[in-house]
């Protein structure tokens, strides 16, 4: 008896290897089976509603001119709003755009080798401005230049900032931002070569 219950120990680990090795080896699995679908579906609409290509984007224009407005420190006026209040809590005009302050001049993480020990390789960990802080992973801070007295003084404000890339007024009685002049900032709003 001892023998037979062996044979059928054997027997029974032996499928279940067989049956495993199965899973794993020449049939697909649903994951494979699935991404290959899905692989013919991509094909498939590459081929009946390819992916548009354009000589021209405004929607990057305009990014290429905010980000060159910003960087020139191009006149603007900014209004700095509280939550739940209508009317700005100051206004002034300033240069360029306001800046977040979360953004950062360094890269905000470093690489860290991880020992063999552990595997080796390496990981990313957060990294310290150069003035020996870590930048918050979000804030409602932002800074602004204002011009006040025609000197530039810079602000920091919890609240929300707008700003305009014009001469600028608050009108009491609609409560709303009204332009008061040219705009300050050059913009292409059409493909210049058209």
């Amino acid at each position: 008896m001892k023998f037979n219950r062996r044979i059928a120990g054997g027997i029974t680990a032996a499928l279940i290897g067989l049956g495993t090795l199965a899973a794993c080896g020449g049939h697909p699995n649903a994951q494979q089976t699935e991404q290959s679908v899905e692989q013919n579906q991509q094909a498939q609409y590459n081929q009946s509603q390819p992916i548009p290509f354009f000589k021209w984007s405004l929607e990057r224009q305009v990014l290429i001119d905010a980000e060159t407005a910003s960087a020139n420190g191009d006149q603007s006026t900014s209004f700095f709003f509280n939550f739940g209040v209508q009317d700005p809590v100051f206004s002034c005009a300033s240069l360029g755009m306001a800046v977040p302050d979360t953004s950062q001049l360094s890269n905000p993480e470093q690489i860290a080798p991880i020992s063999s020990k552990w595997g080796g390789g390496a990981t990313t960990l957060p990294q310290a401005d150069p003035f020996g802080v870590h930048s918050p992973p979000n804030s409602d801070g932002t800074y602004v230049i204002c011009l006040i007295g025609g000197k530039p003084v810079l602000q920091r404000a919890e609240e929300t900032v707008h700003t305009v890339m014009a001469p600028a007024k608050w009108d009491e009685s609609k409560h709303q931002i009204v332009v008061v002049g040219n705009p300050t900032t050059n913009l292409t709003t059409q493909n210049p070569k058209k």
